[in-house]
């Protein structure tokens, strides 16, 4: 049981250091690109798809867990439930992160990548 505490507070705390340029800090790195500064769209869109990864992965993690809890305490326990909403929040900053990634992916000429 103290293992999987301390896999859960890894998973928040490296969630919490890759969520945060998705939205708030990645959208001022995003708008400081000119429209043809091919190098920064590029790395941005590499960025962004390396972080939709990450989020995946740690998406998929917490619902294994759940499923694991769910075997172990039953449907409706609160952990279950907060295991499927941490999820759910990871997954949809995925796909977030992977929009912008294909965002600049299709700003960028076909030789660019």
């Amino acid at each position: 049981m103290n293992y999987r505490k301390g896999l859960g507070i890894g998973l928040v705390l490296a969630g919490v250091l890759l969520t945060g340029a998705s939205a708030g800090a990645g959208e001022t790195g995003a708008t400081a690109c000119a429209a043809s500064d091919y190098n920064c769209m590029r790395d941005l869109m590499f960025h962004y798809r390396s972080q939709a990864t990450d989020l995946k992965m740690i998406a998929e993690r917490y619902a294994r867990e759940a499923d694991f809890e769910t075997k172990e305490l039953g449907l409706d326990s609160a952990e279950v439930q907060k295991s499927r909403e941490q999820a759910k929040k990871f997954w949809a900053q995925a796909q977030e992160a992977d929009q912008l990634a294909r965002d600049y992916q299709y700003q960028l000429p076909h030789n660019a990548y």
